[in-house]
């Protein structure tokens, strides 16, 4: 009966979406290595260190992403399970603000297990799409009717993790779980005017923010200076190449080093000490460095492709929560890729995001493959429940 039931889940599974996701993650243990051996070595003594870790992220990540597909969809409707899963995150966020561990590229929302760092703000954003997705579609018409009263729980909720995590501080951890949650609540009932106005103040802020640093300077209350140093880079990376513009122009060359075929696997020279982050926050540099233009858009519609395809079956799916999931999953690698990109080639402020699949990271990883598995769970569900009986 098990057997069965696991044949026919296995047979509807949406290789559309599974297959650019398996090519990006192999894709990335090659691309980890070739932009880490050099700090790996220098760090580690080992030129592999890094490799080997991502071999193992990625296998588990894979794990947890067949694990996921094939898992009952009531597991994850559970009430009771994403009540707890959100009480032990908060947690986990409140004990990292009260007692902070070792900061890593400035933020102090790490806890190490030896050399294995787990980052709770990952997890945040999986589990709030799953709340998010099972209250919406649990009180969709209530929500039609009375949007602010039947709301207000999920609003304070999304509100403190935002909260928390941007006082780790992580600035682009707190704006990827804002969006998303933004997405969700304009796909429940939220009218296109009060979206359009959220989006605007945010634009709003950020512009001031641009112009109150370039007013006043690194004195900004709430800010630390790496953050402020981020936003100076941005207005101008070229006006201070050693310090605050150090990462973006050297992004610039290993990028326009490139061209369009690359310079070859593993003749990067920007890797060699001069990007801080070679094989995390700046990996597409390095992709763009030794594979050039053509590497770089390898990747990026491999990853929009799939990102195209999440929307996709958001959009055919019947099932609301599955349709609430797909949709936050969906934002999650939108926004997440798109800040790493703006990052990289100087579009956007740098905010430490990482490119889901292709940059080193455990927890990243594992959460990015779960979310695929997600996803293919709910069309796995939707396919079985329009067959014939």
């Amino acid at each position: 009966m098990i057997k069965n039931a696991i044949k026919k889940k296995f047979s509807c599974m949406d290789w559309r979406l599974l297959i650019p996701y398996i090519i990006l993650s192999g894709f990335g243990i090659l691309m980890v290595y070739s932009s880490s051996s050099y700090r790996a070595m220098t760090d580690y003594n080992n030129s592999e260190y890094f490799f080997y870790k991502q071999i193992i992220f990625a296998s588990l990540g894979l794990l947890g992403a067949l694990i996921a597909s094939f898992l009952s969809k009531r597991i994850f409707k559970n009430e009771k399970t994403l009540r707890y899963g959100l009480r032990v995150l908060f947690a986990i966020l409140a004990y990292l603000l009260l007692w902070p561990g070792t900061a890593t590229k400035g933020a102090r929302g790490w806890i190490y297990f030896g050399t294995i760092g787990f980052q709770p703000a990952e997890f945040m954003k999986l589990n709030l799409i799953l709340y998010l997705s099972w209250f919406i579609s649990k009180h969709q018409s209530r929500i039609n009717a009375v949007f602010y009263d039947t709301m207000k729980k999920p609003l304070l909720i999304t509100a403190a993790a935002v909260m928390m995590v941007f006082l780790q501080p992580d600035l682009g951890g707190a704006a990827i779980i804002a969006f998303i949650c933004l997405v969700m609540f304009l796909h429940c009932g939220i009218k296109v005017k009060y979206g359009i106005m959220t989006f605007g103040a945010i634009g709003a802020i950020y512009g001031l923010i641009i112009v109150v640093v370039r007013t006043f300077g690194s004195s900004i209350p709430f800010f630390h200076s790496y953050q402020i140093e981020r936003i100076t880079s941005f207005i101008d990376p070229f006006a201070d190449i050693q310090d605050s513009g150090y990462q973006v122009v050297n992004s610039y060359y290993a990028l326009s080093r490139g061209g369009l075929f690359g310079v070859g696997i593993g003749e990067s020279i920007q890797k060699s000490g001069y990007l801080p982050e070679p094989h995390t926050d700046f990996i597409l540099s390095i992709v763009g460095e030794e594979l050039g233009l053509v590497g770089v858009a390898f990747v990026l519609v491999l990853f929009f492709y799939m990102v195209y395809r999440i929307f996709k079956n958001a959009i055919k799916i019947k099932d609301p929560f599955a349709q609430l999931v797909c949709t936050g999953i969906g934002t999650m690698f939108l926004i997440q890729g798109v800040i790493n990109v703006g990052g990289a080639t100087g579009l956007m402020p740098l905010t430490g995001v990482t490119f889901p699949f292709v940059s080193y990271g455990g927890s990243s990883l594992l959460v990015s493959a779960v979310s695929i598995g997600l996803v293919n769970n709910m069309y796995i569900n939707d396919q079985i429940s329009k067959q014939p009986k």
